[in-house]
């Protein structure tokens, strides 16, 4: 067996005869892990192979701090000068997203009818001093859903056996909550999603964080087998995140704190990240009724630029994500992937912190294992804290 270090020790490789049975370890001293064998079967690398641009062109060299780690804040400074540079200089390559990972790598994500290959020597190959790559939207594989705007995924299949329907007496965080879409002549569907975080505004009011996509066209939510009793209505919804913000009925009671976890320990929330927190590559956690208790390894930031036709917001909206590798997926048969239904899970990290709310999963191709989760920032520049 062989164990090597990948760029900046963001993850160890481990080169067996063959590939163990599972269940693996996600990580070993805190440190992902991806297992290939002598047959090449496994993941040698946790981050797809770069097709890198012109590295005689660098954009955006100076004003962007120590690359090692960006804040949401100064990720979407340099999204927006990136954008400028090519509206500038490549006005007909739309960017869809801009990623940095733990490598200290960038990657660039672009319309599907561009052809990269045909235009690589006018692309940066570095952005921030940093060597950046670029790939299709298609090349993601994210869910159909994904990039469409906020709207239910009718009836999702989990492919985790055991789920957790319970109504429960008192609502928290990691709930099953459902919705139900009204369909023209056709029966109505019922779908699910994962309740969020109890958030207040500056005048003191309450809501609940929900996925947007898994709300129907009434706003009304209920606790699974509890269709006859409405929890909640969806009021408000912060643009392109996929986060709604529910009022809660009156009678419902609400207690901030998800499970507690096999070890019987209940995780202390202490607040959302905002966007000026520079956060290391940490562990992370969630907690839904498909999956129980999860871990993921945060190895990679984005912000991904959203088009708006409102009138009193600018014309791209730039929105923050974490990007979670779950563990490796190829060879791993006994690798659960998170549902749909885990949509709108609270992600948060070992000092408490709330660094999100999980929106899908990449089940194929060279992302398979990654799962994106849209910043806590995001509520909070909406003007939301943590309720206490």
């Amino acid at each position: 067996m062989n164990v090597a270090e990948a760029r900046y020790r963001s993850h160890l490789l481990f080169q067996v005869k063959e590939l163990p049975s599972s269940p693996w370890p996600l990580t070993i001293g805190g440190v992902p892990i991806t297992i290939l064998d002598e047959q090449g079967r496994g993941r040698p690398l946790m981050f797809p192979r770069q097709n890198l641009g012109n590295l005689t062109i660098s954009i955006c060299r100076d004003g962007y701090g120590d690359v090692r780690v960006l804040s949401d804040t100064v990720l979407r400074k340099l999204a927006v000068a990136v954008n400028a540079e090519f509206q500038k200089n490549l006005p007909s390559v739309r960017i869809i997203e801009l990623m940095f990972t733990c490598e200290r790598t960038f990657y660039v994500v672009v319309d599907d009818h561009i052809k990269i290959g045909a235009i690589r020597g006018s692309l940066p190959g570095r952005i921030s001093n940093c060597p950046v790559g670029y790939l299709n939207n298609k090349e993601l594989h994210r869910p159909l859903w994904a990039d469409l705007p906020a709207r239910p995924q009718v009836e999702p299949q989990p492919k985790i056996d055991i789920i957790d329907n319970t109504a429960y007496d008192i609502l928290r965080p990691g709930v099953m909550i459902c919705s139900k879409l009204l369909k023209e002549h056709s029966h109505p569907a019922v779908f699910s999603t994962t309740s969020g975080v109890l958030v207040q505004n500056s005048e003191g009011g309450s809501f609940m964080t929900g996925a947007s996509h898994g709300i129907g066209d009434l706003g009304t939510v209920w606790q699974a087998n509890r269709s006859d009793k409405v929890i909640g209505k969806a009021v408000v919804e912060i643009s392109f995140t996929d986060i709604s913000l529910l009022e809660l009925s009156k009678d419902v009671m609400f207690a901030n704190t998800t499970f507690e976890n096999s070890s019987g320990a209940t995780p202390n929330w202490s607040r959302l990240v905002n966007s000026d927190d520079m956060l290391n590559w940490s562990i992370c956690y969630l907690n839904s009724p498909y999956t129980g208790n999860m871990e993921g390894v945060i190895v990679m930031k984005s912000v991904k630029l959203e088009a708006s036709t409102h009138p009193t917001q600018d014309k791209l909206q730039y929105v923050a994500y974490n990007w979670s590798f779950m563990g490796q997926q190829e060879g791993n048969d006994g690798k659960a992937q998170p549902p749909d239904g885990t949509c709108g899970s609270v992600i948060w990290d070992d000092g408490g912190v709330i660094l999100g709310f999980y929106h899908y999963s990449i089940a194929e191709g060279p992302w398979a294992g990654f799962s994106p989760s849209v910043s806590a920032s995001e509520v909070v520049e909406a003007g939301y804290t943590l309720a206490k």
